[in-house]
């Protein structure tokens, strides 16, 4: 089997990724993590929804701002597609011999608020992400410092308006704050640890890129 993918071909793998992150960090997220040694409690979607992030930025630094939007609203898509397909099967009538209709409905059931919020911080996050990724590596080679920096802001962004949009007004403000500040530095954790891996994800999708691209 030829492994070694033309410069297109390492786009559409990318936004392969891109997409199964976003969606899978949607799914998980019912599950919420006790960490006991930090104190405090996360949804499960910290564990990949910082991937990302990271992809965002390999996507607005090798392949330009205009094709990771386009790869944005097409992980938005495909997440859309699948709440409703995972929605649509809880309203279909089931066999009698047919037991698991309680544990679809808790993983697959949507809080609205909480969709909608995570949809906005998405879209918000990410497009800053892009944006800010092509300004600061425009005409300069790939920089772990400063793409750490993007990521970690665009994050914060995305934890604010996430958690703000979905719990102002049922918890404290200060439990609001301490949720969206415990959130970021797990998810900057992650990305601090990946980006040795993402340099070199970047350097791997530049291979072959053509002059024009």
């Amino acid at each position: 089997m030829d492994l070694n993918f033309d410069f297109t071909e390492k786009r559409v793998i990318l936004t392969a990724f891109f997409c199964m992150a976003f969606t899978i960090a949607n799914l998980i997220t019912v599950k919420i993590i006790n960490i006991g040694f930090l104190g405090m409690e996360t949804p499960a979607g910290v564990l990949i929804y910082p991937l990302v992030y990271i992809l965002t930025n390999v996507i607005a630094d090798v392949y330009g701002e205009r094709t990771a939007r386009r790869t944005i609203i097409l992980g938005l898509c495909v997440d859309v597609l699948f709440v409703f397909m995972t929605t649509l099967i809880l309203f279909l009538p089931s066999p009698a011999t047919f037991t698991g209709d309680s544990s679809l409905a808790f993983v697959f059931t949507q809080t609205p608020r909480i969709l909608v919020a995570s949809y906005i911080s998405y879209l918000i996050g990410n497009f800053v992400n892009a944006r800010i990724t092509t300004i600061v590596n425009k005409g300069n080679e790939y920089s772990a410092v400063k793409n750490l920096a993007v990521i970690a802001f665009s994050e914060l962004i995305d934890n604010f308006v996430f958690i703000g949009l979905a719990f102002i007004g049922v918890f404290p403000v200060w439990e609001i704050l301490v949720m969206i500040i415990s959130h970021w530095v797990l998810s900057l954790s992650w990305s601090a640890i990946a980006q040795p891996f993402t340099g070199m994800t970047v350097r791997w999708a530049e291979k072959g890129k053509p002059a024009e691209a």
